[in-house]
């Protein structure tokens, strides 16, 4: 119903900054449109694109796209479920913005504001790229939403216990085990001190949930929180 899974977008004070360190983290530049008046760029791996926005509404959103957005408006409605925001009609760049049950803004637009990449790299030097998770305190509720939404969830148990919205890279863990959104990876040789530092990033205190297992909690040039698991204990991608 919402579309294709576009980018998650980021708010930074120095996009271009921000869009080269993540290029030294192994992702990859998309080339932008022309569509929004601020500074953007775009870096994206197999299974996720960034968008780095110099303005928005919310520091950190989910954004999809999909035609005929007015008519998404309407449906929602007949289902029950609440627009934030719409700026719909015909000399408008159309666009809608909703909220999932933890409080993120999940954005729809009416067209692409990026090309992706020919080719997408698997591996970043953060390793293979599983999900972005978003903290939950009720899975019920956050399976009921997308259900309204024609998106089924599933449940995982790698690296926590959780859920999975199935079509996307989104995912839920319990807020009792990290209380912010983070990007997922896994990776065969954890990164140590020194190449944290030189890449920019930022260590931050292991996790309890995860203390049967080996792992390192970054913050990226954003300011998001990077879980970064061993291959070795890691299943399969949700």
């Amino acid at each position: 119903m919402l579309g294709k899974f576009l980018e998650l977008a980021l708010v930074s004070a120095d996009t271009g900054g921000a869009w080269q360190q993540y290029q030294q983290l192994g992702f990859v530049p998309a080339e932008t449109g022309d569509i929004w008046s601020h500074a953007y760029g775009v870096v994206a791996c197999q299974g996720l694109a960034i968008g780095l926005h110099a303005a928005a509404d919310e520091p950190q959103s989910i954004v999809f796209v999909r035609p005929d957005v007015a008519a998404l408006h309407r449906e929602l409605a007949a289902r029950g479920v609440e627009a934030e925001q719409a700026r719909l009609g015909a000399d408008a760049f159309n666009e809608l913005t909703l909220r999932e049950p933890g409080g993120m803004a999940i954005r729809v637009l009416e067209a692409r504001s990026f090309s992706p990449p020919l080719e997408l790299p698997e591996q970043t030097r953060l390793g293979r790229f599983l999900s972005l998770s978003l903290p939950c305190a009720d899975m019920e509720e956050v399976a009921a939403f997308w259900s309204r939404l024609d998106m089924p969830t599933h449940t995982v148990t790698d690296p926590w216990d959780g859920m999975a919205v199935a079509g996307t890279p989104l995912a839920y863990h319990a807020r009792r085990n990290l209380a912010e959104p983070a990007l997922l990876f896994c990776s065969s040789q954890l990164p140590d001190t020194g190449w944290v530092k030189e890449a920019g990033l930022r260590p931050a205190k292991s996790l309890p949930a995860l203390r049967h297992r080996e792992h390192s909690l970054l913050r990226d040039p954003a300011g998001l929180a990077a879980v970064v698991a061993a291959a070795t204990e890691m299943g399969p991608s949700v």
